[in-house]
């Protein structure tokens, strides 16, 4: 006798949208507040199993490493212990972080600098969240305009 094979998290996912689009959201035909719920919950998932097939945060913190990484020589040059002891905080987002908003506080060339670097990898970084918000967005729509 062999014991079954568990589902991976994919497959649960995969399952629960066919069967609440399949299966529930037909029983709730009558009930718009339901349907729209239960299409958000579909939009949802298919969120949640899009981002299983890439870790966006690594993606990010790397994306995020590299761009302070960039701005090193540029804080080594302006000789400023503060901002060189920033780059070397464990989360680069805290990092990036403190450097904006010394910058935010601190106007001038080296603050543009840094913002520039920075404010290019958080754009991109913002876009690929964007896209990959697409399924709860299309299924919000589809609700609001009473398509589930």
């Amino acid at each position: 006798m062999t014991l079954p094979v568990p589902p991976d998290a994919a497959t649960i996912l995969q399952n629960s949208i066919v069967t609440l689009r399949d299966v529930l959201l037909p029983l709730t035909k009558d009930d718009e507040y339901a349907r729209f719920n239960g299409g958000l919950l579909v939009g949802a998932l298919e969120y949640a199993l899009a981002s299983l097939e890439e870790d966006r945060a690594a993606n990010h913190r790397t994306g995020l490493a590299a761009a302070l990484e960039e701005l090193r020589s540029t804080l080594l040059q302006a000789d400023n212990a503060e901002l060189i002891a920033m780059l070397d905080l464990a989360s680069p987002f805290e990092a990036a972080s403190n450097l904006l908003v010394w910058g935010q506080n601190n106007p001038g060339e080296l603050a543009n600098a840094m913002q520039k670097v920075l404010r290019a990898e958080l754009n991109s970084q913002l876009d690929t969240e964007l896209g990959a918000s697409v399924p709860i967005m299309g299924a919000f729509m589809a609700g609001m305009r009473g398509d589930v």
